[in-house]
């Protein structure tokens, strides 16, 4: 009696976990899942463990390369200081940043230049 109970709660406490590791945003959603609903991991991951942090090539396959995605989010030449500078293009960086410093597929994205500074970016996606 004691082992079905067991085995439900365990899976109880263990499906948040396994739930919040697929966590996938919904425009990557949108293409990377087939007809059975099953999301392709090896899109980005390849055949290396789940955990395997996708490297910038991977990235530039969908969303171009670093300098393309810079200039798509360059600020008007006669922006001034109304709008914050381009997070694609960094002071100190250039476009060398990798592109998961901010941006998180399974979890909470994040503005990698605000451990110094107090950028928002109000188009961010999550």
């Amino acid at each position: 009696m004691l082992k079905p109970v067991f085995i439900l709660l365990l899976s109880c406490m263990l499906a948040p976990m396994a739930a919040s590791a697929l966590n996938i945003k919904d425009y990557h959603k949108a293409v990377m899942t087939d007809a059975n609903g099953k999301v392709d991991c090896v899109a980005c991951h390849g055949d290396a463990k789940r955990k395997t942090i996708p490297d910038a090539a991977t990235c530039s396959s969908c969303h171009g390369s670093p300098e393309e995605v810079a200039k798509l989010t360059q600020r008007p030449a006669d922006a001034g200081h109304s709008v914050e500078p381009n997070p694609h293009d960094s002071l100190h960086y250039g476009t060398d940043l990798p592109c998961t410093y901010c941006h998180q597929e399974h979890k909470e994205s994040k503005v990698y230049c605000n451990q110094c500074h107090e950028f928002t970016y109000p188009q961010m996606k999550r």
